[in-house]
């Protein structure tokens, strides 16, 4: 009877084991990290282009050490970007605009997206030359869900863009 009882409560528990071990390893798929992050990004641009401030300032890390590094400014930390923001108007965009979006898993808790835009109209460089943004953000996952934690964009000419 205990070889029974132990015999039974082996091949539960290694059962429960297997269960668990297939949970964590899907939690660890880069390609669920990746299709996570590439929803938070495309919610995060969508607010961009709409002008929702909240959404949008909600997309990042709730922390003095965020930083932002994007045209001809820098802000550290999320009290210093929200008010840069509550003051600005939001460039007008489309999600459809951003070309060549990668996300990339670094882990079950980092990620980074790369990506292009088109600069607004009008923006032209040195040379006269057309303009696109290319951009990294970095996401952690947080308590919160992901979330922004660095993010840079600088403009180039578009003759320059990886096709």
């Amino acid at each position: 009877m205990k070889r029974v009882m132990f015999s039974t409560f082996l091949v539960f528990a290694i059962g429960a084991g297997i269960t668990v071990a297939a949970a964590q390893m899907s939690e660890k798929d880069p390609a669920v990290v990746e299709r996570e992050v590439r929803e938070v990004f495309d919610k995060w641009s969508t607010a961009l282009g709409r002008g929702d401030k909240k959404t949008y300032l909600d997309s990042f890390w709730n922390s003095p050490r965020l930083v932002i590094r994007v045209a001809n400014g820098e802000w550290r930390g999320i009290d210093a970007y929200r008010k840069r923001i509550e003051a600005a108007q939001l460039p007008p965009a489309s999600p459809s605009d951003y070309k060549n979006v990668e996300v990339v898993a670094l882990g079950r808790d980092a990620a980074v997206v790369t990506y292009e835009r088109p600069a607004p109209a009008g923006a032209t460089g040195a040379a006269g030359e057309s303009l696109i943004f290319r951009g990294t953000a970095a996401f952690i996952r947080t308590a919160e869900g992901w979330k922004i934690a660095a993010w840079h964009a600088h403009s180039v000419p578009e003759k320059s863009s990886a096709h």
